[in-house]
């Protein structure tokens, strides 16, 4: 019976040890890239803990449960994003500025910002879920409204800002889902790998300014006979 004091307190002091090693934005970065890559259902909580080297006991000093883990990556990617778009907005000249430059601070911002909200649904709280989906809109309404910028300013050709929201927007955020923090090459180095391609595209420049090309017409499957 004596025993189990001295047991309980010696887990405390464990507990605390292992909280002490990590931060909340850690655990944040390691549950957002399980959460990305394998799915909220398929990510438990003993794989997160386990990423990070602590018991899952560790992390119950910091959520709850899996699903409030869930909304916290959300909410701070939300809000890392929020500063994203407000810092690029003052260091852009124009449109097009303001485009790379929030992607190249979304990038430096880490793995947490560049977080898809691809499982809102997931989230059980009702209230949390919309507020989450009201600020991810004005998020994206933003980055259309930078294009639309750079229509108006000349910095970028005439497109449909609603799409090139979208293809910006979805690539960028795809990436985490195939990023490797291990692989050495980091998100600031990929992402302007990925500006290059969003200012450039993929045609050679004296392609790029020729006409395009017709198609060559179909050729017929052999050894058909015309009636």
């Amino acid at each position: 019976m004596n025993s189990n004091p001295k047991s309980a307190r010696s887990a405390r002091r464990n507990a605390r040890q292992e909280v002490s090693k990590i931060k909340l934005e850690v655990i944040l970065q390691e549950a957002a890239i399980l959460f990305t890559h394998k799915g909220y259902n398929a990510t438990s909580l003993d794989e997160i803990a386990g990423r990070l080297q602590v018991t899952k006991a560790a992390l119950y000093n910091y959520v709850e449960n899996k699903n409030e883990l869930l909304y916290r990556c959300y909410l701070r990617s939300i809000e890392l994003t929020e500063k994203c778009y407000e810092q690029a907005e003052h260091e852009g000249r124009n449109g097009l500025d303001k485009v790379i430059a929030y992607l190249r601070i979304d990038a430096s911002s880490g793995v947490v910002s560049m977080t898809p909200l691809t499982e809102l649904d997931a989230v059980h709280d009702a209230k949390q879920r919309q507020r989450l989906g009201q600020r991810l809109a004005a998020c994206e309404a933003r980055m259309r409204g930078f294009i639309e910028l750079g229509i108006q300013d000349g910095s970028i050709r005439s497109c449909d800002p609603h799409l090139t929201s979208l293809f910006i927007l979805g690539a960028s955020r795809h990436m985490i889902q195939w990023y490797d923090p291990k692989s050495g090459l980091g998100l600031p180095k990929i992402v302007e790998r990925f500006i290059d391609f969003c200012c450039h595209g993929l045609a050679a420049t004296a392609m790029a300014q020729a006409a395009p090309t017709a198609m060559p017409a179909a050729r017929e499957p052999r050894g058909r006979v015309d009636q």
